[in-house]
């Protein structure tokens, strides 16, 4: 039995999300259109000699259909290393930053130097070094931003002299700096990158100041700082509901003459977890204008504000306003709300003002409603590209199909007055293609043309479009869009002895609202076997849970499960985003209390459902509000699950970011936190509890996970906690030791079996590199 666990240890390493990030091609494609030629970049090519998967840029011409390298990476590595004079291999390529910021020229980043080459005459024309700090990069590729203090700076590159933009930056009333409540303080604070965006003709900067001298303070205590030593404290801005919220004031720089123009008269309050210009609420339109999208507290408000720079004035544009539940721009968090400004002056706006997310046309002058651009019993989930030319706009929408899962999207196309809907594309799966930003692509990168468009090419014609399915694997491809002709350039398909994945249906608790999920079966599973049973919940709301790709990284928690000889699943509740807004917003008000009763309902359907699965072992695991789930669910309903696992739990929403419980809970009803407080009901706990937190969580801070240690004491239950020092929100993505502990916990109480002793569990940098790739484009996507 130790050898068979110790076996099923060893495979499940692989299917952890570093690990599986690591050595699945595909998974992430980054790109942008030059012409009928559409550039990118994707790690899928495996090379032994490094144990890992590398890319190189290549070209997709959708006249011919042909697929090339832009240069061949062995080339490339020859011609690098004689430029600079050293040994420039694979390894070192690997690591490399690419882009093509013109037709025929590569730009290459690479350890602290930047290259650029003519590719056709295979030479390094230009190499510099890099600037050192994170920087913002114009358009036109001659100036960067930086953040020097509490200050914004400009870096002329090309006569490599640097210039403050505003001078009278102070603590907690900074320019162009994340504020305090990003959920990530001490760790923004050793580098900070700017916060800004330039306009398309790099005349112009657009930045705020923030103002977080009212915000109480939080503390985080370092408690084992490396090199030893006494504890290190760490202070910073926290808001929890109730608290004042920090103010925005957005400030636009005309970069020749240094005017610095402050729109004071438009305050922006600060209801999200970071900038707006984070959150891709702030974009340049058309004639000198900027816009930015407003909303108040509980999200009973929505403004659109116009900026004119030249003139530095404002005007609200239009609102939009609720008396239930809240609004929404977009339903994920921190994608790019459903808004556009065109240069007819109109204005797409998004709403669910009849039940369903759909699109309507607005006058920009006046503000009023010219007509519905989208209707129908589905609902739109992303604006993808607006063509002003023709007037229409490609978008994917989700419950077009009502015999599928409501989630999976197709991709649709529909004219600005709701005339021709059609569905261009659907599939058995999800379609996503990358969204036309108004904001453009990130400016982060030096030689990234900034306007660039990632998914429609530039005449509407072709569209970069990824299938998948959680089972059959995905795809990306080239697809002509008005012959629906296409063709790949990149893919990710199972292989043999892949963990078994089923979809399935179960009606939610309420009896009658359908629920789809995900279940993993071992990959040696057996019909005739008898396995536990775990939830691997995340009550939302902001996102969705049960995933809709092959090797989705938010699903590696609950696949690596499976290989350990567990049925584990995954379920999208009642409360999440992409159905109506009453099925969405259900338990609001009651933050978690849906979706847990939900999965209440659908372990018991499983259960009676598969004679495979021991209803008298099922456990519940989360991270985060998953923690908070987990554990209350453990607390709440221990004749449903005897075994938990609680990471990083945002226990107490009434100590947690108002930018989740303000918008989430309401405006009304302080007293009805006392209630939702896992320390509450923690004296019920009758099942196996382990509590895990980072003692530098700058998100959910130790003190909640504390919190609930403090109640079981009193109460005089048994359970295991583990605090891990110097980690922070992300230590179940990428700390091993971390996954291991709850590997052997779940293996001692739902198998019965002995762990394996000392097993290690190790990441690599590039394994935690190319995660967090894959996982911000799966969620962007």
């Amino acid at each position: 039995m130790s050898d068979d666990i110790r076996e099923r240890y060893r495979r499940a390493v692989s299917l952890t999300a570093p690990k599986l990030s690591a050595t699945t091609p595909g998974l992430a494609v980054e790109g942008y259109w030059i012409g009928e030629r559409h550039y990118y970049f994707v790690a899928d090519r495996f090379v032994p000699a490094l144990g890992r998967l590398v890319g190189e840029p290549a070209i997709a011409d959708c006249v011919t259909h042909e697929v090339s390298p832009v240069l061949a990476l062995e080339n490339l590595a020859t011609l690098l290393s004689e430029s600079v004079g050293r040994v420039v291999d694979l390894a070192a390529l690997a690591d490399a930053e690419f882009a093509l910021p013109r037709a025929g020229i590569l730009a290459i980043t690479l350890a602290g130097q930047e290259h650029i080459v003519d590719v056709s005459s295979r030479r390094v024309i230009e190499w510099r070094s890099a600037l050192a700090m994170p920087a913002l990069y114009s358009p036109d590729g001659r100036y960067a931003c930086f953040v020097k203090g509490h200050d914004l700076w400009l870096h002329e590159r090309d006569k490599n002299e640097q210039r403050p933009l505003t001078c009278d930056g102070a603590p907690h009333f900074s320019y162009g700096r994340q504020p305090d409540i990003c959920l990530g303080a001490v760790t923004y604070a050793k580098r900070p990158s700017p916060v800004a965006l330039w306009s398309p003709d790099s005349e112009w900067l657009l930045t705020h100041r923030i103002d977080e001298r009212a915000v109480p303070e939080i503390a985080l205590v370092e408690n084992a700082p490396p090199g030893g030593g006494r504890p290190v404290l760490h202070r910073y801005k926290y808001c929890a509901p109730g608290d004042p919220l920090p103010i925005a004031t957005v400030v636009a720089i005309h970069i020749q003459t240094g005017r610095v123009v402050s729109f004071d008269d438009f305050p922006v309050q600060l209801v999200v977890a970071g900038s707006p210009f984070t959150g891709r609420m702030v974009w340049f339109g058309a004639h000198g204008k900027a816009f930015a999208l407003r909303m108040d507290r509980h999200f009973k408000r929505a403004e659109l504000i116009e900026f004119d720079l030249s003139a530095g004035s404002g005007r609200i544009v239009m609102c939009e306003t609720t008396d239930t539940g809240y609004l929404e721009l977009h339903h994920l968090l921190g994608v790019t709300p459903n808004v556009r400004t065109l240069n007819s002056g109109e204005i797409v706006w998004f709403s669910e003002r009849d039940g369903r997310a759909h699109l309507y046309l607005h006058d920009g002058a006046t503000g009023r409603q010219m007509n519905r651009i989208t209707s129908g019993e589905w609902l739109v989930r992303d604006v993808v590209h607006v063509d002003e030319a023709k007037r229409t706009i490609i978008f994917t929408a989700c419950g077009v199909d009502p015999r599928v899962d409501p989630v999976l999207r197709s991709l649709c196309r529909v004219n600005l007055d709701g005339s021709g809907f059609e569905v261009l594309l659907a599939h058995g799966g999800d379609i996503a293609m990358p969204r036309t930003e108004p904001a453009g692509l990130e400016q982060s990168r030096a030689f990234c043309p900034p306007y660039a468009q990632p998914g429609a090419s530039p005449d509407g014609r072709f569209g970069v479009v990824r299938l998948t399915h959680v089972e059959r694997g995905n795809v990306t491809r080239i697809v002509d869009l008005q012959s629906g002709r296409s063709f790949d350039i990149a893919n990710a398909y199972p292989g043999r002895d892949e963990v078994l994945v089923r979809s399935f249906t179960a009606l939610a608790a309420d009896g009658t609202t359908r629920l789809h999920g995900t279940m993993f079966l071992p990959s040696d599973f057996d019909e005739n076997g008898k396995y536990p049973l775990v939830d691997y919940i995340y009550p939302g709301p902001q996102t969705n849970v049960h995933p809709q790709s092959f090797h989705s990284i938010g699903a590696a928690h609950a696949t690596v499960l499976a290989e350990l000889g567990m049925v584990s699943f995954m379920l999208d509740t009642r409360g999440m985003p992409f159905r109506t807004k009453a099925i969405r917003q259900a338990g609001y008000g009651d933050l978690a209390l849906a979706s847990i009763e939900d999965h209440v309902a659908v372990v018991r359907q499983l259960c009676e459902r598969h004679e495979f699965l021991d209803r008298t072992r099922v456990a519940i695991y989360g991270q985060s509000g998953g923690g908070y789930a987990a554990a209350r669910a453990l607390f709440e309903h221990g004749d449903v699950f005897t075994v938990g696992v609680s990471v990083c739990g945002n226990h107490d929403s009434s100590c947690y970011s108002a930018a989740w419980a303000d918008k989430y809970r309401g405006p009304d009803n302080l007293d009805a936190f006392a209630g939702q407080a896992s320390a509450a009901s923690a004296h019920k706990l009758e099942g196996k509890l382990l509590l895990i937190s980072g003692d530098m969580d700058e998100n959910v801070h130790v003190s909640q996970t504390l919190t609930v240690v403090d109640a079981l004491v009193n109460a005089n239950r048994d359970f295991e906690l583990l605090i891990v020092p110097n980690e922070g929100h992300l230590l179940l993505m990428r700390n091993g030791y971390v996954q291991r502990r709850i590997w052997d916990f779940l293996v001692r109480n739902l198998l019965g079996a002995t762990p394996p002793a000392g097993f290690a569990i190790e990441y690599q940098p590039h394994e935690l590199l190319r995660m967090n790739k894959a996982w911000i484009w799966e969620w962007r996507s």
